[in-house]
Parts: C-alpha cells; sequence; structure tokens
C-alpha cells in the first residue's frame, strides 16, 4: 500500500478530493523525501485551495530538488504573486523563461506582474514576447491582441511594435496564401511552378523542413527551374550554419579533447588501427559526437585505400563497408537526412580530388546516375560541389546539369560544405559501389553491371552532344583541314607524363606501336585524331593524322566533341575512354591492364588485354589467374613488380588486327565462326572475384584465337 501514495494523491487530486490527497502525499513525501514531483504536486493541490504559503514551501523544495523543473519556477511565480511578492515573483517567471524561451504564457504573467508595479514599459515588450512566440503557432487572433496590449502600455515606442503588428499581418496573409497554393496544387500536381511558390511562401514563415520538401516537388517535376534550385540551395546553407553554431556550442571536456586529437595524430602518422580504437573510447565516453564518428569512418576509409594499394581486395570492400557503416548511422540522425537529399563533394571521403580525373567525372556520375534511373539506389535530390579550379573538364561536367545540381560558386561551396560531408552518398560514389543486391564491388565491376542492366533494357546512352558544340567542333576540325563529311578515329594511348606517376606505369604504352593501325584506318578513308596533352611524344608527320594535343585548338569542349563526334575511339586503359561510352562512341581498347578494366566499357566495344608474364615462373598467368582477386584491380606497378608479374604491351599486329576487326564491325561485314563464340564464350565464363562475368564486351578475335587454351597460353 505504501508504495501507492503518490499514485493515490495524484488519483484523488484528480477526482477533486484535495484534503485527502494533500495526506498522501504527506505519507508519499516521508515515503521518498527526495522526490520532486510528490512536492511539485502538493504544491499544486495546496495552491487551489489558496493556501498560497504552504504552497510556496513545496515548490521551493522541488526546485531544490530539480533545478530545471520550470513549471515549477511558473507556479511559484503564481503563488508569489498572489501575496504580492512582485520582485519574487518576477524573478521566478524570468527563470521559468530562461528554461524554456518559447512558451508565451511565461510572458504573458510576466508582463501581468510587471503592469502591477506599473513597469509598463517592460510589462509591453514581454507582451510583444509571447505575441511572437503564439506567431509561431501561427495563433493569429491571441497575438495581435497581445501586440496591441503593448502598444496601449507603451505608445511611445508604436512604431517599433507597429512593425511587429505588420509583421504578424503579413504571416496571416501569408498563411492564407499557403492554404490557395495547396488548394491549386492538388487541382494542378503536376505544376513545378506551384511547388516552387508554395516553397517561397513557407520559407517566409520559417518552415524550412516543409519548404525544402516543396522545392524537391518543384525541382522533380522540372529539373530546369533554376529559382527552385538555388532556393533550395540557400535553405540548405541556412541550416548549415544553424548546425555549425549548435555544434560550436557543445564545448568538449578535456578527456574528450584528448582523445580526439590523439586520433586525428594517429591518423596522420597512418596508424589507423589505433586510431580506431582511440575514437571508439571516445564514443564511449560522449555517444552522439557526430565529428568523432566521421572521423572513425575516415580511419576505416583510409585503412580501405591501404588494402587496395597492396591488392587485397577484399579486406578493402570490408573496411569501406565498415566506413559506410559508421557514417550512415549519424547520417540517419540528421536533421535533413530524412527529406532525400544527398550531395557529392569534392573529394572522396578521404582527401583525394577526384574531380581532377576525367575518368572519375565521367564513370562515377554515368554509374550515380543509371543507378537512380534503374532503381538500384534510392531517388535522391543530389548536389554536386565542384569548385572550378578542381574541375579537369569544365565542358563535360556541364553536360551533367542535366542530372544534377551543380554548384562551382566557391563562396556557396564553402559555407554548403560542413553540410555536406554530413549529407554524401558514399556507398554509390566511390572506388568500391554498392549494388542493388547489397553485395559491395570494385568500380570498374560497377560500372560492368550498369551498363549490362542498361543496355538489356535498350536504354539510350545519357548524354547527346549540344547542337552548338557540334558546330563550332567540325568549324574547328575544318580549321585543321579534316573534309566537313570525312569520318575520324580519336586516338588516345596513356603516357606517365600528364601526372607523373610511376605506379601506375602499366597502363601506358607506347604510340609508336599504333603506327599500323593508323594506317588501316587512313587505308579505309579515316582520319585519326591524336588525343593527350602537350606532355606527350610527338607524332611523325603523317597523311590525315592531327596531333591534336600538340595544337592551340585543344580545349575542354573540343575533347568532348572528339569523343562524342568520331566514328570509334581507339584507346589504352585511361581515363579519357569513359567519355566516348558516356556519348555511345564505340571503342576499341587496347594495352588493357588489369584485364577487367571497367569489365570493359560497353557491348559495343572490343578490347584486348596486356599480358602478365611471370618471372618466377616463366610463363604468362591464364587469363583466370589474372583475374584473382589481387589482380582483378590492382593499381600499383611496383607491387606487381615486387610480385615478380611483368605486363607484356600488345604488339603492333594484335592493335591492327583488333582496329580491323572494329572496323569490319562497323561496315557490318565481320562475321564470327562457331569457334570464334566458343572461345569466346569460355573467356565470358571466367570467374570474377565476386561471382559472374565481369565482360560486357568482346575480346579480339585474332586474340583470342593466338592464345586459346590449346596452345597453352593464358587461356589454359
Amino acid at each position: 500500500m505504501r508504495s501507492s501514495y503518490f499514485q493515490a494523491a495524484n488519483q484523488l487530486k484528480q477526482e477533486g478530493k484535495l484534503e485527502e490527497a494533500i495526506a498522501y502525499y504527506h505519507q508519499a513525501i516521508e515515503q521518498n523525501p527526495n522526490f520532486y514531483l510528490s512536492h511539485y504536486n502538493l504544491g499544486e493541490t495546496l495552491a487551489k485551495l489558496g493556501r498560497w504559503e504552504q504552497a510556496i514551501t513545496s515548490y521551493d523544495r522541488a526546485i531544490q530538488l530539480n533545478p530545471n523543473s520550470v513549471w515549477s519556477y511558473y507556479n511559484l511565480g503564481q503563488a508569489l504573486a498572489k501575496l504580492c511578492r512582485w520582485d519574487e515573483a518576477i524573478a521566478s517567471y524570468r527563470r521559468a523563461i530562461e528554461l524554456s524561451p518559447d512558451f508565451y504564457r511565461f510572458y504573458i504573467n510576466l508582463g501581468e506582474v510587471l503592469c502591477q508595479q506599473d513597469r509598463r514599459p517592460e510589462a509591453a515588450a514581454f507582451y510583444c514576447q509571447a505575441a511572437e512566440s503564439l506567431v509561431k503557432q501561427q495563433r493569429w487572433d491571441e497575438a495581435e491582441n497581445f501586440y496591441n496590449q503593448a502598444i496601449k502600455l507603451n505608445p511611445s515606442v508604436n512604431d517599433d511594435y507597429g512593425n511587429l503588428a505588420e509583421t504578424l499581418t503579413k504571416q496571416r496573409q501569408l498563411e492564407v496564401a499557403i492554404a490557395k497554393t495547396r488548394k491549386a496544387i492538388n487541382q494542378t500536381p503536376e505544376s513545378a511552378e506551384l511547388h516552387c511558390r508554395s516553397g517561397k511562401l513557407l520559407t517566409q514563415q520559417n518552415r524550412r523542413i516543409e519548404a525544402i520538401e516543396s522545392y524537391k516537388k518543384a525541382i522533380a517535376l522540372n529539373f530546369d527551374l533554376e529559382e527552385a534550385h538555388i532556393n533550395l540551395v540557400n535553405l540548405l546553407i541556412e541550416q548549415a550554419e544553424i548546425d555549425g553554431a549548435h555544434q560550436k556550442q557543445n564545448t568538449l571536456s578535456l578527456e574528450e579533447e584528448a582523445l580526439f586529437n590523439l586520433g586525428n595524430l594517429l591518423i596522420q602518422q597512418g596508424k589507423l588501427e589505433a586510431a580506431i580504437e582511440i575514437y571508439k573510447r571516445a564514443l564511449v565516453i560522449k555517444q552522439n559526437w557526430t565529428e568523432a564518428y566521421l572521423k572513425l569512418a575516415e580511419a576505416h576509409m583510409k585503412m580501405s585505400w591501404n588494402f587496395y594499394d597492396v591488392g587485397k581486395l577484399y579486406e578493402s570492400i570490408s573496411s569501406t563497408e565498415r566506413a559506410i557503416d559508421v557514417y550512415n548511422s549519424q547520417l540517419e540522425k540528421h536533421p535533413l537526412g530524412n527529406l532525400g537529399i544527398r550531395f557529392i563533394t569534392p573529394e572522396y571521403f578521404t582527401n583525394w580530388p577526384w574531380l581532377g580525373a576525367i575518368g572519375h567525372l565521367a564513370i562515377n556520375i554515368d554509374i550515380y546516375i543509371k543507378m537512380g534511373i534503374l532503381g538500384w539506389r534510392p531517388q535522391y535530390h543530389t548536389i554536386l560541389l565542384a569548385p572550378s579550379e578542381q574541375v579537369i573538364n569544365p565542358c563535360l561536367l556541364n553536360y551533367w546539369r542535366r542530372y544534377l545540381h551543380i554548384i562551382t560558386d566557391p563562396s556557396v561551396i564553402d559555407r554548403l560544405l560542413p553540410l555536406a560531408k554530413t549529407m554524401r552518398c558514399l556507398e554509390y560514389t566511390l572506388y568500391h559501389i554498392k549494388q542493388a543486391s547489397g553485395q559491395m564491388v570494385d568500380l570498374g565491376y560497377a560500372f560492368s553491371t550498369v551498363q549490362k542492366q542498361w543496355q538489356k533494357q535498350s536504354k539510350p546512352p545519357l548524354l547527346t552532344l549540344s547542337p552548338s558544340d557540334c558546330e563550332r567542333g567540325w568549324n574547328c576540325l575544318q580549321d585543321l583541314g579534316v573534309p566537313k563529311n570525312a569520318w575520324f578515329v580519336c586516338l588516345h594511348v596513356r603516357e606517365d607524363g600528364f601526372r607523373g606517376e610511376g605506379t601506375i606505369s602499366y597502363r601506358s604504352a607506347d604510340v609508336h606501336t599504333y603506327s599500323l593501325a593508323i594506317e588501316s584506318i587512313v587505308a579505309r578513308g579515316g582520319w585519326v585524331i591524336r588525343m593527350g596533352d602537350p606532355s606527350m611524344k610527338l607524332l611523325p608527320s603523317r597523311s590525315q593524322v592531327i596531333d591534336y594535343a600538340h595544337t592551340t585548338v585543344k580545349s575542354d569542349w573540343m575533347d568532348v566533341f572528339l569523343c562524342a563526334s568520331s566514328r570509334l575511339y581507339l584507346g589504352t586503359n585511361s581515363g579519357l575512354n569513359c567519355i566516348p561510352t558516356l556519348f555511345g562512341t564505340p571503342c576499341v581498347l587496347t594495352n588493357m591492364w588489369p584485364i577487367s578494366a571497367r569489365s570493359v566499357q560497353s557491348q559495343q566495344d572490343i578490347f584486348i588485354p596486356k599480358l602478365a608474364w611471370s618471372q618466377v615462373e616463366k610463363r604468362y598467368l591464364t587469363f583466370e589467374e589474372a583475374l584473382a582477386p589481387r589482380f582483378f584491380f590492382n593499381d600499383n606497378s611496383k607491387l606487381l613488380y615486387s610480385w615478380g608479374i611483368k605486363v607484356v604491351d600488345n604488339t603492333p599486329e594484335e592493335i591492327n588486327d583488333l582496329v580491323l576487326e572494329m572496323l569490319d564491325r562497323l561496315e557490318g561485314i565481320c562475321h564470327y565462326t562457331a569457334e570464334d563464340e566458343v572461345l569466346q564464350q569460355q573467356f565470358n565464363s571466367l570467374p570474377t572475384p565476386y561471382g559472374p562475368s565481369a565482360f560486357n564486351s568482346r575480346i579480339g578475335r585474332s586474340f583470342l584465337h593466338n592464345y586459346h587454351f590449346s596452345k597453352r597460353k593464358p587461356f589454359a
């Protein structure tokens, strides 16, 4: 029975049996004198009976036990006011307001007490604050009443209060406008302009979340509605600044700061496992510490890169998955996390500036957009932050504006970046990509599976050349001597000079080994446009060959035009070979290593890989061995050499045979025999680290015959 004194007292109080309730509250306090609610409820009951002194004593005790009990301060203020203890009542009301600044009733009561002391200007100020709180709740009539009371109390500042009253009137008009706009939207839900108007009205009422949703709907209906994009970004910037201000208020303890700094130092020193343990310790102390979670995810991501560099594919993927799990656990808690807005930032989760690599500017965005269209990832309103100085090809970036909201303004990027770093869609934009099945795979294999499904559904390329780029491109070609009706081939043979790299030199080749292929193209009536940059070797001068890489007309838009307009693209394992695929240009890909590189592009392409020679066993690796996890997406030449593996470039004859095969295909005179198809099927059935075949395109016919299994070479 004794354990229910408090509950019994509450029941009696509710039934109006106040004297009996008081007796039970006293028994409850005797049983547990430190339970503040017993004192608070006793105070309320005494107040109902007008026993103000006793009520004050109970409220005081409740406050001693719980100094943050806002209602104890409020009710204490009421009791003190009943006894005309004005200064004490004012102090109590002020404390209630400090603890709960948005509740209008506290301002009203304080205003009433100040009026009792004839402190009219102060009372007017608190009536105005009450009115402002009521405006936020859209209680227009009550708000107007207190604005008017404030003006009566202090007519000397009528202009100030008049401005507030004008704000109230505007807010009421906004509410009517919002209601009318919503009615119009119900009648015409496909109107992007109406949704945009709704967003503007909601923004004026400081209803950011609703406004963001309205702008998203407007953009979904009309992606080219620039006003909606701009207003959405402005709202996100406001939210980022609010979040930033809030984080600055949360100061760290000395222990938390020390752990965090130690973790950062360990990351800088490359001691990633130790850093991970330190961040975990910090998060035990402070469980909702977003910045520490992000650093923990960064440490896992850098471990993934380390595994990747030494050919440990599965370990690399596993570390990436851990990083994403940690990251997404925080994204789910973000105030805007459930609004379907995501960012692509100028760097990956580590600080590698991917916008400066043409292949990633092409393939990463291509995969991301296609996965969204195919339904292989959630639909997001995606914003790409792209600082102009980091973008290797502004023309290509502009072509993506059809699908992404792209921001290049430095000041806007700086203001959005804090928010963007907490709202990225990492699992669809990194070197490892999460497939629709949930499996994480490397970028090349992901590109392969996405492309297969895309072409299976007979979907066209994402990009088409604009008429203006087409016209000025042909004008430029004619200035270089190429006739308007001529067909041409883009040739790009990767060299190490552009980035000065030595760790991935196996992806490069010698342009002079392409001389036979160039002769075959010219003999068929075509022109050859050599792509690249001025650091490349000069081509010898010959008819119908233009060393565009060394001309003064080389530009970002001309690069795009040439890749998009050529009859075919002849290249190596370089980033540039991704651009033709975006526009549907067939590719002849040579000297491909690793064999799985981008697996290999599109179904209309053909390719031949480099061979891998084991200097220890004095033999070529079989194709199956070359598709093992440690080689599958290996980007480190030095590591290959340390394993005793030497990659062997294609011969001029092998390259020429592949080009002739593609030219025959384009002219409709290429016919594959039954043996060709059997060998092709055998190659395509080779296992990969993920299971099914990675290959989209055909391996070259002559190359396949030269190295098939019966000759105990790489097909063994």
